[in-house]
């Protein structure tokens, strides 16, 4: 990437008071980036939060929302924009990007994307000028509306952020935030799931450098499309793989159905969405969806007040 261009993948970092009986458990969530396939990213997170919420639900116990069980979400170009929306602004997973029936068309304009994401932003208790990092405590908020030790601060607003990570070149205008510019996170990380690990062990893990024995349910979930990076997400896998066997790593990706949906083609969001179903229905899959929310149902830290 050139000199003076920043990949804007997004994480955010669940808050709150700890809880005694979740100080070493941590729940990560990544989103790949894939343009308009990223919807698929957002069906699967919704498939998987119905269920949740069934199982809670028999157990007499409130919904959550993603923000109330990951502590950390990271996502990348479209799903960086999600991540904004799920975290900084404790959306649902039946949350839309935006309006894919009109109001942002293929060959985008980057003034209707900034138009859908300020109408989104709108919909919340928040303001599109608001700082990413108010320095308030909340159940999920992204890369930037933290501060680690040594790192510097990038002044963004949740509107910038978000335009930030979703800023395709092919598509959009780039995004400056004072003196430097962002495109859009995939061009680097279109699987952020390293971005992801290595954020969450300078939060939780900086002092030991060892941050798997902290985290409890690892979910990764891609977009029906591997990329150029396939090899380097199969490294992670098996770096990974001690997770995977104990059923507290999962990689979901829809990769039959997608082929043939490109990165701008908002209209086959049909298509999108039946594909996912499908998938999320196949019978091993099944198996590896009730594990996944089995582990989910045990995350402690969820605090209600943080969610007023």
């Amino acid at each position: 990437m050139d000199a003076g261009y920043a990949s804007a993948s997004v994480a955010t970092q669940h808050g709150g008071e700890p809880n005694p009986l979740d100080t070493t458990v941590l729940c990560l969530l990544s989103l790949d980036g894939g343009g308009v396939r990223g919807l698929s990213t957002l069906y699967i997170l919704k498939g998987l939060m119905t269920r949740l919420n069934h199982e809670r639900q028999n157990a007499g116990l409130p919904n959550v929302k993603p923000c109330e069980v990951f502590d950390l979400i990271g996502g990348t170009s479209m799903d960086g924009l999600i991540a904004v929306m799920l975290g900084r602004l404790k959306m649902d997973s039946s949350w839309l990007p935006v309006n894919w029936s009109g109001k942002v068309k293929a060959r985008f304009d980057s003034a209707e994307l900034r138009s859908a994401v300020e109408d989104a932003i709108s919909k919340t208790d928040a303001f599109s000028a608001d700082a990413f990092n108010d320095g308030k405590k909340r159940g999920c908020h992204t890369d930037g509306s933290y501060t680690l030790p040594d790192e510097g601060e990038i002044p963004a607003t949740i509107c910038q952020a978000a335009l930030a990570t979703s800023a395709a070149t092919v598509f959009f205008d780039t995004v400056s935030i004072g003196a430097r510019q962002f495109v859009d996170g995939a061009l680097g990380a279109n699987n952020p799931v390293d971005e992801v690990e290595g954020e969450a062990g300078n939060i939780w893990s900086s002092d030991t450098g060892d941050l798997k024995p902290l985290v409890k349910c690892f979910v990764s979930i891609g977009t029906g499309h591997p990329g150029k990076k396939a090899l380097e997400d199969n490294i992670f896998i098996a770096r990974w793989a001690k997770h995977y066997d104990e059923k507290r790593y999962f990689r979901f990706n829809a990769d039959q159905g997608l082929q043939e949906v490109g990165l701008a083609e908002y209209e086959e969001q049909g298509r999108m969405e039946a594909a996912t179903g499908e998938y999320l229905q196949h019978q091993a899959q099944k198996l590896r969806v009730r594990d996944c929310i089995k582990n989910l149902q045990q995350k402690q830290s969820v605090y209600l007040d943080d969610f007023a």
